[in-house]
């Protein structure tokens, strides 16, 4: 069992990060967490979550982080440019964003096309 001081120093580790190079991490750590019972199946995953307040209509969008394909970036993490590509998974379809045009949906593992 790890201690306060323990988890607050990951945490530090965690937070000095590009957002890139925290999602990698997390695609590593966050799938360990799947749990499968009675019929259902429940992941572990990030979020992307926009708060619209001024709005007329304020809201919530609520994105799934998408694990960029290292495949097609030649094992990179692909373009370091914040969570700016969105879309819809082909296969689940949810609301997904990544860093990068070509992503696994971190729930079915589909590879989407982000714009």
């Amino acid at each position: 069992m790890s201690t306060d001081e323990d988890r607050e120093r990951l945490a530090g580790h965690l937070v000095a990060l590009p957002v890139r190079e925290l999602v990698d991490v997390l695609r590593r750590a966050l799938p360990h967490f799947e749990q499968e019972a009675y019929g259902m199946r429940t992941v572990l995953t990030l979020a992307n979550v926009t708060w619209y307040e001024d709005d007329v209509d304020p809201g919530l969008d609520v994105e799934l982080v998408a694990w960029p394909d290292r495949d097609h970036y030649g094992g990179e993490l692909g373009p370091d440019q914040g969570l700016w590509e969105n879309g819809r998974c082909p296969r689940c379809d949810v609301e997904v964003t990544s860093n990068a045009k070509r992503a696994h949906c971190p729930y079915c593992g589909t590879v989407c096309a982000l714009t």
